[in-house]
């Protein structure tokens, strides 16, 4: 059964695609109850890198019979990538075709291209932050009003489409509350079902974010690209309070039975003065679980590591995204030096981190066998063990290394716009794909083996000649990929273990 609950104004809908953990709609639900208005959370369909699906027709009569059941007042879409656009246009269809209600997009990929969606007959879209504006939008919907004058907000008009410029942005984001740790009303719609209640309910891992922007400028993410977009004076990163961030994960400790450990999804972990000392006496008081964190080669203290993993760092995530000092600064935007990273990874070593992963971007049209043997050197000055995540680059419309690779004569406006609007299978198969040129095969083959300490002596010595031992090289490839697999499972048992032993 669904639960029926009054706040007053009436419903409006919330839909997050390919992410059950939507903090972007968990956020606006947050924001909206504290309006009087009542939410529908809907989490539709789950991510999956490997074998992503587009919808199908069966979860569109899903989604139209809850819409029906609901009837709210309007329907906003999260729509943060462009790589699952085609269920989302299938959604925006259903929902055109059947009901009369107005539809709001919002999200990463809505905020860079909002004349996208308002010329294929959404009503609205909301840029950047949205907690205020879509209140204030649902506001004059429930009340029939004008809503002209909304910061941030983009609508069709008989002269064309209006743009507003971006504004109620909080630079205190403790102001925004905290997200809805369990969605009130909430479902998932996927794999041709409807399964009534928040799917987060069930997760052993928990997402949090403390902080929103990122500092860096890397070429292949939109992350600048949104900044650049921000009112004038709007600092490139916002954090958020120690009190709040442990609040959030007071209650999500208290709500969520199964969880074992919690991940900061932050483009870099928050390092303002005194931020950290204050989170890990807080942390170390009330929390007790292993936790994960992304970081950066610029980044990294010893002294900041050492506090971390005292109260619970279990793991760190960085992007070094290629071994080439060329790739990394004149394609990937990336100012770290060889020494930068060197350094990085001997500090996160020392300072006693369990699980290191390194993420790596190969094989594309950008890079040389020479690029990808630098990338092989490079790794030979990791102290082991770690874990390296390798894939490819992928086009993303709307950030620099898109026209970069125009004027570099590397793909033409025509090419890139079939590759960053192919069929989802597309994308994603882009994201995995090996080059099938032997010798790239054969170094990235030779890179994989250096996260294992017994295989590096063995791919060193092979490395001198890659073509001449082909079937060596692919033996001891298949031996690493089971080396990952035992691992992987080793790393999630680690995790409940020291969950247990923190408690």
């Amino acid at each position: 059964m669904m639960e029926n609950y009054s706040s007053g104004k009436g419903v409006v809908m919330l839909i997050a695609f390919y992410n059950t953990k939507s903090l972007g709609i968990r956020y606006l639900e947050t924001a909206l109850e504290q309006n009087s208005f009542e939410t529908d959370a809907v989490y539709y369909k789950g991510f999956n890198s490997q074998n992503p699906a587009v919808t199908t027709q069966t979860e569109l009569k899903l989604l139209r019979e809850r819409i029906a059941a609901k009837k709210p007042l309007l329907i906003g879409l999260s729509v943060m990538s462009s790589m699952y656009l085609e269920t989302v246009d299938l959604v925006i269809e259903t929902i055109k075709a059947s009901f009369d209600i107005p539809v709001v997009c919002g999200g990463a990929y809505a905020t860079m291209f909002p004349g996208r969606f308002l010329d294929g007959g959404v009503e609205f879209v909301i840029r950047s932050d949205g907690e205020e504006p879509l209140c204030r939008l649902a506001e004059a919907v429930y009340q029939k009003s004008g809503y002209d004058d909304i910061p941030s907000l983009c609508y069709r008009a008989e002269e064309g489409n209006v743009i507003n410029d971006i504004g109620a942005l909080q630079a205190d984001i403790d102001r925004y509350g905290l997200p809805a740790i369990i969605s009130r009303s909430a479902c998932y719609i996927g794999n041709d079902t409807l399964t009534e209640g928040d799917p987060q309910r069930y997760t052993m891992s928990y997402e949090v974010i403390a902080s929103r922007g990122c500092p860096f400028t890397c070429s292949y993410c939109c992350c600048v690209n949104l900044r650049r977009l921000l009112p004038k004076g709007t600092p490139p990163v916002r954090s958020r309070s120690v009190k709040s961030v442990i609040d959030e994960l007071i209650i999500a400790k208290k709500e969520l039975k199964r969880l074992v450990y919690v991940h900061f999804y932050d483009e870099i972990f928050p390092n303002v003065p005194g931020w950290i000392e204050e989170f890990a006496a807080e942390y170390k008081k009330h929390i007790h679980l292993p936790f994960a964190i992304w970081s950066h080669p610029q980044m990294v203290s010893a002294d900041v590591l050492k506090k971390l993993v005292a109260v619970g760092l279990r793991e760190v995530t960085m992007g070094i995204q290629s071994g080439s000092a060329h790739i990394r600064k004149d394609v990937f935007h990336r100012y770290e030096k060889q020494e930068d990273i060197i350094r990085a990874a001997r500090l996160l070593k020392e300072s006693g981190v369990r699980w290191i992963s390194y993420d790596f971007m190969l094989q594309h049209p950008f890079e040389s066998d020479g690029d990808l043997l630098e990338t092989f050197e490079l790794l030979k000055h990791f102290p082991t063990p770690f874990e390296l995540q390798l894939h490819g680059l992928n086009f993303l419309p709307g950030t620099d290394i898109v026209p970069l690779a125009v004027e570099n004569g590397i793909l033409t406006e025509g090419e890139l716009d079939k590759i960053m609007y192919a069929p989802m299978t597309e994308q994603f198969g882009a994201y995995w794909k090996r080059d099938n040129e032997a010798m790239s095969q054969l170094i990235y083959e030779l890179i994989y083996c250096q996260q294992f300490g017994p295989l590096r002596k063995k791919a060193a010595a092979l490395a001198a000649d890659p073509l001449n031992h082909q079937n060596k090289i692919h033996a001891l490839y298949n031996r690493g990929r089971i080396l990952y697999k035992l691992r992987h499972f080793a790393r999630k048992a680690d995790m409940v273990l020291q969950s247990k032993r923190m408690k």
